[in-house]
């Protein structure tokens, strides 16, 4: 549990800059502002803030629901909720839910414990440079059988995100 709430304070950190920065060239005043609430302690504002952008799809708005709901702040602590949260954004191809998810599916927190699950999130994490996961992939891996990492192989394969 230490590594994500680690993980996740750093990334929530980063997307509040890259959205204060703005992403290609554009400015995302709400998550800005969300951001800002969230850094000042104001986690009432900021779950107010985020939750509209997380219901309209964005993955960086999710992300910062998910996380809300993992550590409790100014909603009820609930891992299921942040799971849900976390594969909205994850299947929008979101690197840090992908990492995320697999760790609530290693881990059986508000999912139940799947390492074949587990392992198909931290693949597409390290498909995209996450070192963590791909650390953990491996670890998960020695736990399965050729036949799990097979279908896991062939639905990556598969994998689209969600657009």
């Amino acid at each position: 549990m230490i590594n994500i709430v680690k993980s996740l304070s750093v990334t929530l950190v980063i997307l509040l800059v890259v959205s204060a920065a703005g992403c290609c060239g554009k400015k995302v005043p709400v998550l800005e502002e969300a951001g800002k609430a969230y850094l000042e302690g104001d986690y009432r504002k900021a779950v107010l803030m985020f939750l509209p952008e997380a219901e309209d799809g964005n993955p960086e708005a999710q992300v910062n629901i998910a996380f809300m709901y993992y550590c409790g702040m100014h909603v009820e602590k609930d891992h299921s909720v942040a799971a849900e949260w976390y594969r909205k954004a994850a299947e929008r191809n979101n690197v840090t839910a992908q990492f995320s998810l697999a760790t609530l599916y290693e881990n059986g927190e508000g999912v139940n414990r799947d390492f074949e699950e587990a392992y198909f999130w931290y693949n597409l994490a390290e498909k995209q440079g996450d070192k963590d996961a791909q650390r953990l992939r491996r670890e998960i891996e020695q736990q399965l059988s050729a036949a799990q990492i097979s279908r896991v192989k062939a639905r990556i394969a598969t994998w689209k995100a969600v657009k």
